[in-house]
C-alpha cells in the first residue's frame, strides 16, 4: 500500500539551505533506492524556521528509517531539527 508521510519539523538552517541538501543528487539517489519519492517541500508561511516535507512510498518504509536512532545524525546534517519532528501518515487504498 503507498503511504504518505507528512514531517513538519524546525530548522537549524534557512530553508534554502535545507531544500539544497535534499534535491542534491546523492538525496535523491538515496530516496530512490528506498522506493519514496519527495512530492512537497515546504517553508512555513508564518515561520522561516519551519518547513514540511510529504514522502510517498511503501507503507512503512520513511516512518521505519525516520524513526531509527541511527539514522538522526543523517536527519539532523540537512538541517533539520530531529526532536519535537511532527509525524503524520496516511494511506491510498
Amino acid at each position: 500500500m503507498i503511504e504518505t508521510t507528512v514531517l513538519d519539523f524546525k530548522l537549524s538552517k534557512s530553508f534554502e539551505e535545507y531544500r539544497a541538501y535534499m534535491e542534491e543528487p546523492e538525496q535523491q539517489a538515496m530516496f530512490s533506492e528506498m522506493g519514496v519519492k519527495i512530492f512537497y517541500l515546504g517553508v512555513s508561511h508564518g515561520n522561516p524556521n519551519r518547513a514540511t516535507v510529504m514522502f510517498q512510498g511503501q507503507e512503512n518504509v520513511l516512518y521505519n528509517i525516520f524513526m531509527n536512532p541511527r539514522t538522526k545524525a543523517i536527519v539532523e546534517a540537512s538541517g533539520h531539527v530531529y526532536e519535537g519532528t511532527v509525524i503524520t501518515r496516511w494511506l491510498a487504498q
